[in-house]
C-alpha cells in the first residue's frame, strides 16, 4: 500500500469542550407557581357568610325551634313511596276551596275525613271528622280544619301526632294558620258584629278583637302569627262596603282600615308575603302594603270572578267576560297589583293554581300549564271529564280532583 508520509490522528476529539456552558431550562409545560392572595379568600367567606345571611332571613320561620322539629318529623313520616296516583276519595265529595298541595304532599278534606299522600301517594294522615261544612287551611306540613258555622275545630300537622281540638262560644265564620301553627278564628258575636280569636301554636288564647262596624267575611295571618288581615262587609246608603283590617295581635288596640272599598264584597285575603296583603272581591282585587300602607286596586272591569288562588303575594285569577262565557282569561297579578301574565283560556275556567314560575288553568276537562317566563310556552293536558279543581304539585304536574279520586297529571 501506497503511504505518502501522512498520519492521521484517531483518537476521539472531545466534542463537548467546544460547546457554549449548558443552561438549565425549565421543564416543557411547568409556570411558576403562583400563590392565591390572602385577601381573595377573606372575599370569599365574606360572600358565602353573606348568602348564608340571606337564606337564614328568608328561612327564619322555618328555622325556629318548633318548626325545624315539625320540618323533620314531617319529613320523615313522608320517607317512603305509595302506590302511586290515582287514588280514591273516603266519603261522597270534596269542595275545591279544600284540595290544597303544601310542599309537594296534598292536603284533602271530604265531606267525613282529612286525608294527605304525599307525591307518590303514600298515605301520611287519614282521621275522620263529623263537620257538615269543614273548611280546609294549610300551611307547611301544618293543617287547620274548621266546622263553618259550627262551634269546633282542630289544628296539628303531618307526624306531629294527635291533632289540637277547640271549641268556640258561637259559630264559626272564618280561619287561618301561620307558618309557625299559630291560628286565628272568626265568629259570631253578641253585640257585635264578630270577634276574631287568636291562638298559640298550642291552642293558649293570644288575643281577642270585636268588631263593631263590619262584619268579619276572613282573616289571614303574618308568617310569624303576630299579625293579622282581616277583610269585613257592611252596608252604606244601600251599597255594599269592603274594609281590611291590620290588626296586631299582641292584644288590645282597637285599629281602624287600613282600605274602604266602596260597591264590593270581599270574600278572601291572602298574607302569603312579608309585604303584600291581597283582598280578593267580587270586582277587584285590592294589594295592601301592611308597612308602608301604599294601596293598588286591580278592577275585573265588568268581568266575572269564576276561580282564584294566591302564592308568595302573586293571586291568579280566572275571569269571564259575562255570565257563561265560552271563552275566558287567566290572569296573574304580582305583589305590587301589576299585571305578570293574562291570556285566553278556551273554556270555562274551573280553577287556577300557582307554583315557581307556572301558573295552571282547568277548564273543560283540560289542564293549561302556563309558564310565567315565557307567554309562547303552555301545555296542555287531559285532566278528566269529571275534573273538578286543580293544586300544582310543582312546576311540571299538578293534582287533579275528580269526583271520586285523586290524580296526578304532568305537562311534559
Amino acid at each position: 500500500m501506497r503511504d505518502d508520509g501522512h498520519r492521521f490522528d484517531t483518537a476521539p476529539v472531545p466534542v463537548g469542550k467546544h460547546l457554549l456552558p449548558e443552561t438549565k431550562r425549565p421543564f416543557p409545560g411547568r409556570f411558576r407557581e403562583r400563590r392565591v392572595p390572602r385577601w381573595v379568600y377573606r372575599v370569599i367567606l365574606i360572600l358565602a357568610l353573606s348568602a348564608l345571611a340571606v337564606l337564614g332571613w328568608y328561612n327564619r320561620v322555618n328555622l325556629a325551634p318548633e318548626n325545624a322539629l315539625q320540618w323533620v318529623q314531617s319529613h320523615v313520616v313522608g320517607l317512603g313511596a305509595g302506590d302511586g296516583f290515582p287514588q280514591k276519595i273516603p266519603g261522597s265529595s270534596v269542595a275545591p276551596k279544600n284540595f290544597i298541595s303544601s310542599e309537594k304532599n296534598i292536603f284533602f278534606a271530604s265531606d267525613t275525613a282529612l286525608v294527605v299522600y304525599n307525591s307518590s301517594a303514600r298515605e301520611l294522615l287519614d282521621r275522620q271528622h263529623s263537620y257538615s261544612s269543614p273548611v280546609l287551611k294549610v300551611s307547611g306540613p301544618r293543617f287547620l280544619l274548621y266546622h263553618l258555622g259550627g262551634k269546633n275545630c282542630e289544628t296539628g300537622a303531618v307526624g306531629g301526632g294527635d291533632p289540637l281540638q277547640r271549641n268556640t262560644d258561637q259559630n264559626i265564620l272564618g280561619g287561618a294558620l301561620a307558618a309557625n301553627g299559630r291560628f286565628a278564628l272568626l265568629s259570631a258575636a253578641e253585640g257585635y258584629c264578630g270577634k276574631m280569636t287568636a291562638y298559640t301554636a298550642s291552642g293558649q288564647v293570644l288575643s281577642y278583637y270585636w268588631f263593631s262596624d263590619y262584619y268579619p267575611t276572613a282573616v289571614a295571618l303574618n308568617a310569624d302569627g303576630t299579625r293579622a288581615a282581616v277583610t269585613g262587609v257592611s252596608a252604606k246608603n244601600g251599597e255594599l262596603v269592603s274594609a281590611v283590617y291590620l290588626i296586631d295581635l299582641s292584644g288590645g288596640k282597637t285599629v281602624i282600615p287600613a282600605a274602604v272599598v266602596t260597591g264590593g264584597m270581599m270574600s278572601a285575603v291572602f298574607w302569603d308575603a312579608e309585604s303584600t296583603v291581597a283582598a280578593v272581591g267580587d270586582t277587584g282585587v285590592l294589594f295592601l302594603n301592611p308597612s308602608s300602607g301604599a294601596k293598588t286596586d286591580f278592577s275585573y272591569d265588568g268581568s266575572k270572578l269564576t276561580a282564584y288562588c294566591s302564592d308568595g303575594g302573586r293571586v291568579a285569577l280566572g275571569l269571564a267576560p259575562y255570565e257563561g262565557s265560552p271563552n275566558q282569561k287567566l290572569v296573574v297579578l304580582g305583589p305590587s297589583g301589576n299585571r305578570i301574565y293574562s291570556g285566553q283560556i278556551g273554556g270555562a275556567i274551573q280553577s287556577v293554581a300557582l307554583f315557581g314560575q307556572t301558573a295552571a288553568a282547568l277548564s273543560d276537562g283540560k289542564v293549561y300549564f302556563q309558564s310565567l317566563a315565557s307567554a309562547s310556552s303552555v301545555s296542555i293536558q287531559n285532566a278528566g271529564s269529571d275534573a273538578g279543581a286543580i293544586a300544582l304539585k310543582d312546576e311540571k304536574s299538578a293534582y287533579i280532583l275528580g269526583i271520586s279520586e285523586i290524580r296526578l297529571v304532568k305537562s311534559r
